[in-house]
């Protein structure tokens, strides 16, 4: 009889509402917690400014004519991203550890729409903080080409936002450690740096061109810059390839986190 009860106002209240309700509560506490937002931009911004201005007379000599900070920004972006979408399992394991997330599920039966909430919300702020990032860019002198191919990178940044964010709330989850958690972080940050980062995989060698070439985010960060100079997609059926595992693998890790989570409770 008890266990009927929760279930029963879960589906009285709805899914939708308790999942509106959830993201407006995430994004007040993202948005109270400076740092969950404010420390991605500034390591993005920080890399931007340092890289373009160091090597952009380096890089002038093999981009044929392309802007080294145009180049650059996909790559930035991406560790911005990625960086800022760890805080949906940041936020997933202080309520876990609070007690906060077992209310919920006793009194609406599951804690998915919460959950969904918290993904929602953390890519609202990632978005600001990776519009925030381009506007610093063009201060430092990035010119788009065309807003369509910038906002086009965006979004393919995003969508790579939604697989981290997805990682992260299932390692939460599973661990209810927010350290833990932050490998997820730590996994694509530190993989964007075996990419062609200053210049293309073509003008890699040795062991860092091997590594580039099999390394998804390669696709991923050239299909942006690709998308970004309006030049022709060559990387597009790959990244959409590894776009596509990423997010869905993201979302099995959060079905299986959860399952564990629902036996062992």
């Amino acid at each position: 009889m008890t266990a009927a009860v929760p279930a029963t106002s879960a589906r009285r209240t709805g899914a939708l509402p308790v999942t509106v309700a959830a993201t407006a509560r995430a994004l007040r506490t993202v948005f109270r917690s400076p740092a969950l937002l404010i420390s991605p931009l500034a390591q993005s911004l920080f890399f931007l400014l340092i890289y373009s201005g160091q090597l952009s007379n380096v890089g002038a000599g093999y981009l044929d004519g392309q802007a080294f900070i145009a180049f650059l920004l996909p790559l930035i972006l991406l560790t911005g991203v990625a960086t800022g979408a760890g805080a949906a399992g940041t936020l997933t394991s202080n309520d876990l550890t609070s007690g906060y997330l077992d209310r919920l599920r006793m009194a609406h039966g599951t804690v998915t729409p919460f959950l969904t909430g918290t993904v929602l919300a953390t890519l609202v702020a990632v978005t600001v903080q990776a519009l925030l990032t381009i506007g610093g860019a063009m201060i430092a002198g990035y010119r788009p080409n065309a807003w369509t191919g910038t906002l086009g990178m965006l979004a393919v940044m995003l969508i790579l936002g939604i697989s981290v964010a997805l990682c992260s709330v299932a390692v939460a989850v599973r661990t209810a450690s927010s350290s833990t958690a932050g490998l997820v972080t730590l996994g694509f940050f530190g993989l964007s740096f075996f990419t062609g980062v200053f210049a293309p995989v073509n003008e890699l060698s040795g062991w860092m061109r091997a590594v580039a070439t099999v390394n998804p985010l390669t696709y991923i960060i050239e299909a942006a810059r690709q998308i970004e100079s309006g030049s022709a997609l060559t990387a597009g059926p790959l990244a959409t390839i590894f776009l596509t595992m990423l997010v869905a693998a993201g979302f099995v890790a959060c079905g299986l986190a959860l399952h564990h989570a629902r036996r062992n409770r």
